[in-house]
C-alpha cells in the first residue's frame, strides 16, 4: 500500500504542477483559487498517512483531470489566436533594436562637423572667385543632405519662407551666391553653423547662421542657390532636426505595450460558459460534502448515530 500511496502522491504532485502552470498562464482569480484549494487537499493527504489515498486519486479523476484537460484546450486555442500578435511584437522589437544599434548620435556629431566643412567650402569658394578659378568640388558639402535629409530634415514648413526673389549674385559653375551674403561671410571669416534642414516635398533646403551675427542664410540645394534669409525668423521652426525614425520607434514601443496588455487581457478572458463552470467547481470544493467524502467520516458518523439511537430507544 505504501508503494501505491507514493505513486498516488507523485501523480497528484504532477497534476498540481500542471494546474499551477495553467493558473500562471491565465492569471485568472478563479483558476488560482482552485489551484490553492487543490494544493491544500494534496497536502492534507501528504501529511496524514492514515487517510485513504485512493480517495485523493478519485478526487483528481473526478475534478482535477477534467479541469486540466479543459484549460489546456483553451490555452492552445488562445496561443494560436495570439501567435499573430506575438509575431507583430517580435517584428517591432527587431525594427526597434536595429534602429537603435545604428542610430547612436551620428547625426549630431556629423552636424557639427558639417558646419566646419561648409565654412571651409565657402572660404575656398570666395578665394576662387577672387582669382577667377574653379577648384571647389560641391560634392564636399552635398554629402550631408544625401545622407540625412530623408530621416532628419523637417518636412513641415511654409516653403515660401525658404524661397526668395531675384538677387545680385556671383556665379560659380552652376551655383548662384548672393553678393551681399558673400560680403557678410567675408566679414566673419566664413564661419557658419548648420542650424537645420528642410525637406518639402522633393525640395531640400538648409539653414545656416553666420558666426557672431544675427544673419541667417539658405542653401537651396535643388535650385543651387545661396542667399540671405530675409523673412521673419519666428515664423520658421529652426529647432534642431530630430530623426523621424524616433517618432516611429516611440509609436512602435507604445504599440507593443498595448499589444502585450491586450494579450494579458485576452488570456484572462474566458468564455462565459467556462466562467460558470469554474464558479461551480469552486462551490463544489467549498462544499462540506466533498470534504466528508474525502476524509470518510460518513461511516463513523452513521455508526455513532445508530448507537445513540439505540441508547435512546433503550431508555
Amino acid at each position: 500500500m505504501e508503494g501505491d500511496a507514493a505513486t498516488i502522491l507523485s501523480q497528484s504532485k504532477r497534476r498540481l504542477t500542471r494546474l499551477k502552470l495553467l493558473a500562471n498562464f491565465f492569471e485568472h482569480i478563479d483558476i488560482i483559487s482552485i489551484y490553492i484549494k487543490t494544493d491544500i487537499i494534496h497536502n492534507l493527504f501528504q501529511e496524514n498517512a492514515a487517510l485513504d489515498y485512493n480517495k485523493l486519486e478519485l478526487f483528481h479523476l473526478q475534478y482535477t483531470d477534467s479541469l486540466i484537460e479543459l484549460l489546456t484546450k483553451i490555452k492552445r486555442q488562445k496561443e494560436n489566436d495570439m501567435l499573430t500578435v506575438i509575431n507583430e511584437i517580435d517584428i517591432n522589437k527587431k525594427y526597434i533594436s536595429g534602429f537603435e544599434e545604428r542610430r547612436v548620435d551620428s547625426f549630431q556629431t556629423d552636424r557639427k562637423m558639417y558646419s566646419g566643412v561648409f565654412s571651409q567650402h565657402l572660404k575656398n569658394l570666395y578665394k576662387d572667385l577672387t582669382e577667377d578659378i574653379f577648384t571647389v568640388n560641391w560634392d564636399n558639402v552635398l554629402y550631408f543632405h544625401k545622407k540625412y535629409a530623408q530621416e532628419f530634415y523637417r518636412t513641415s514648413a511654409d516653403e515660401s519662407l525658404l524661397k526668395t526673389g531675384a538677387f545680385p549674385a556671383y556665379q560659380y559653375k552652376d551655383y548662384s551666391i548672393e553678393r551681399k551674403l558673400l560680403g557678410r561671410l567675408n566679414i566673419q571669416g566664413f564661419k557658419v553653423r548648420f542650424v537645420c534642414g528642410y525637406l518639402i516635398g522633393i525640395h531640400e533646403y538648409e539653414l545656416f547662421k553666420i558666426f557672431q551675427s544675427d544673419d541667417y542664410f539658405i542653401f537651396d540645394i535643388d535650385d543651387k542657390k545661396l542667399y540671405l534669409f530675409d523673412k521673419e525668423l519666428d515664423k520658421l521652426d529652426i529647432s534642431e532636426n530630430q530623426s523621424n525614425q524616433s517618432a516611429i520607434i516611440d509609436q512602435l514601443k507604445t504599440k507593443n505595450e498595448q499589444l502585450e496588455n491586450s494579450m494579458n487581457e485576452r488570456k484572462r478572458n474566458l468564455p462565459i460558459e467556462v466562467e460558470g463552470v469554474l464558479k461551480d467547481y469552486i462551490r463544489n470544493l467549498e462544499n462540506i460534502d466533498i470534504m466528508s467524502k474525502i476524509f470518510a467520516f460518513d461511516e463513523e458518523t452513521n455508526i455513532l448515530r445508530a448507537m445513540l439511537n439505540l441508547n435512546l430507544n433503550n431508555n
